[in-house]
């Protein structure tokens, strides 16, 4: 997919407060000086703030909710979410990404919401997924394992989740088995697979509590930002877990996967 041109201006304008010479922008991105104000003026009303001069320009700021060219911008990765899609809200992300699969979409589409309206976890449990409250996306994998080794992608996907929380917050996360992260004593994230006989593709649903955490009773539960010194930004570290996530998915083994999950479970 070619980076769009939003997408391109912002990549080369992180970290936020960097400055950039205009021609510089215009030659790395391919723009013509008379698109640039543009191209500006649409990132403002996606919520971005610009410091521009003549000869430079600099990102000031970034909106706190997700936003595709945020993410996009940041991310690394081959096939896992080079296409997102961000929901206000919806049903359940898995639910959109179900459908796409079926239709036909192509491996590593992702799916955010800013809210669901009926998140699930297993079991067919109520899975909290507040507005703005944390990360709650799904990923369109089609991988060719054996049926009885598909709970693998839950396992990897704990694991790459896990690695990439501990950088944000500099403490241990661990894993409750079967597809629980827990920090603290809290539950802070899980992760559900939805798989058919019927389908040629895998649906893998990742819930993360970031800004805060839903109130359980006799359930403890934490948020990333507890235990965070600063504000996550939601846009970085969603491109930094599916960064993370196909490195796990495309680079490691299945030895590799069990032993690092094995090692993080709590005993």
């Amino acid at each position: 997919m070619r980076e769009s041109s939003q997408t391109a201006v912002l990549r080369h304008l992180l970290p936020i407060g960097t400055a950039v010479s205009v021609s510089e922008i215009l030659k790395q991105t391919q723009t013509k000086l008379s698109e640039l104000p543009l191209l500006v003026r649409s990132l403002e009303e996606a919520g971005f703030s610009f410091r521009m001069t003549e000869h430079e320009i600099s990102l000031v700021a970034e909106p706190d909710s997700l936003v595709p060219h945020a993410i996009l911008a940041r991310l690394r990765t081959m096939a896992i979410g080079r296409d997102i899609v961000v929901f206000r809200e919806t049903s359940s992300t898995n639910d959109r990404v179900r459908r796409a699969g079926i239709s036909g979409a192509a491996e590593g589409l992702a799916i955010f919401a800013e809210s669901q309206t009926k998140g699930r976890g297993t079991y067919g449990r109520k899975w909290v997924s507040g507005d703005g409250d944390g990360l709650w996306f799904s990923i369109l994998l089609r991988s060719r394992m054996r049926a009885n080794e598909l709970p693998r992608l839950v396992r990897l996907a704990a694991v790459a989740c896990a690695e990439v929380i501990e950088r944000s917050v500099g403490r241990k996360v661990h894993i409750k088995p079967p597809n629980d992260l827990v920090l603290g004593n809290g539950k802070l994230a899980g992760f559900l697979l939805e798989t058919s006989n019927g389908w040629d593709f895998q649906v893998l649903g990742i819930g993360i509590n970031t800004r805060s955490a839903p109130s359980l009773p006799g359930y403890p539960t934490a948020a990333m930002e507890q235990f965070s010194m600063a504000k996550i930004s939601r846009n970085a570290l969603a491109a930094e877990l599916l960064d993370g996530l196909e490195s796990w998915y495309f680079n490691k083994s299945g030895d590799q996967v069990e032993l690092a999950f094995e090692s993080r479970c709590r005993k």
